[in-house]
């Protein structure tokens, strides 16, 4: 069942290729170092010169791009001498294991995006606004002073993001995953201070098999986010903890834990409710139909009367159609018949009068849990 609801419910898995390099933080033999200020040094006399910055700035990115886009790994320091009024990009030509970022260190205040490349571990020492376009980060760190920065990320893969207090004012993903979290605890202040949103993002709900060591840092996060009143996302990080702490309860709560994964991811998802019932309603009138397992008992049929009862005595495709779905339906409209046992299809055989009440029995959870999801989504605290 988990496979069949994967793709439509949830963010796909990081490739285990790409993880093992993120974990991997095994120095380089050869590094070259790219600095912004050592390319303004290595431009002596040119001062005088009208647009000689913007000539170095232009050198710098343009190395970047050239050495990433050949199979280097390099060392990045962007410390100086940006226009902080411009946009800047810097786009790696497509992520490589090979070609990568050991470090990007930035120092500068700056508006930046980065697109299609490979980063060991990027640190911002600076308030910035940063955007990570389909790219793969090993470690995001933003440092104390780096407080009101700006993260959006697209596609983008991190394998941990370490955050001081006070320091995001605004942090956005779509797509991608995040494999690890390190934000002070309950009582070390909060790290954002606006917006946080998340979509369509993987978060590992298995320790240890990518980053995440323990459910700790969900609980951190979480923790946060209902401080924000943000209660969309401290659920989302919720579900993702319930699954990891799960490895240490007994084996019957394991076994209801999965079930209300699967059906609900743990009361956040009204979406997967609704698809369980219809793939039940589906179940059930394949079963009716193949087994002509459908018997009217209503008031006897007259062919000069008209009425929408007609069409369940019909002898036609559309007829047993018809007879399937009604009888399909009957159990999530009128669920193990608390509404009453007057019927106008009932079972042909006893397997089949057994599967219609177990498909009842379903029915009624999976309609409390939609009801339930939708509540806690839009109830105010």
């Amino acid at each position: 069942m988990k496979s069949l609801f994967g793709k439509i419910l949830s963010a796909s898995r990081p490739d285990q290729n790409v993880v093992s390099w993120l974990k991997d933080f095994t120095k380089p033999a050869n590094v070259d170092e790219i600095s912004l200020a050592k390319i303004r040094q290595n431009r002596p006399g040119e001062e005088s010169k009208p647009g000689w910055l913007e000539k170095a700035r232009t050198q710098f990115f343009n190395s970047i791009e050239h050495a990433l886009r050949n199979g280097q790994v390099v060392s990045v320091k962007l410390d100086s001498g940006v226009d902080v009024s411009k946009q800047y990009q810097i786009n790696g030509g497509g992520q490589s294991l090979n070609s990568y970022a050991d470090l990007f260190q930035i120092s500068s205040q700056i508006e930046l995006t980065l697109s299609n490349l490979s980063i060991k571990e990027l640190t911002v020492h600076q308030p910035v606004k940063l955007k990570l376009e389909n790219c793969s980060i090993a470690i995001l760190y933003l440092a104390q002073s780096a407080k009101d920065s700006e993260v959006r990320t697209t596609r983008s893969l991190i394998g941990k993001l370490h955050v001081a207090a006070g320091v995001l004012k605004h942090y956005e993903m779509r797509g991608g995953g995040l494999l690890d979290i390190d934000c002070p605890p309950p009582n070390g202040g909060n790290p954002f201070t606006g917006t946080v949103s998340l979509s369509n993002v993987y978060l590992p709900r298995i320790r240890d098999r990518f980053i995440l060591a323990g459910p700790q840092p969900y609980r951190n996060i979480r923790y946060h986010l209902r401080g924000l009143e943000n209660l969309q996302m401290a659920n989302l990080f919720h579900s993702a903890e319930l699954a990891v702490e799960r490895e240490d309860d007994t084996w019957t709560n394991k076994i209801f834990s999965y079930f209300y994964e699967w059906v609900s991811d743990f009361g956040s998802s009204a979406l997967r409710p609704i698809l369980w019932q219809i793939l039940l309603i589906c179940i059930s009138m394949l079963l009716i139909l193949y087994s002509d397992g459908s018997v009217y008992v209503g008031q006897e049929f007259s062919p000069n009367k008209v009425s929408w009862q007609n069409i369940f005595v019909e002898d036609s495709t559309s007829g047993e159609y018809a007879r399937a779905f009604y009888l399909a339906l009957q159990p999530l409209v009128n669920p193990l018949g608390i509404f009453g046992h007057k019927l106008l299809l009932i079972p042909r055989y006893p397997w089949l009068a057994a599967w219609s009440t177990v498909h009842g029995f379903f029915a009624v959870i999976f309609l409390a849990l939609t009801v339930f999801a939708i509540r806690r989504r839009f109830k105010i605290q």
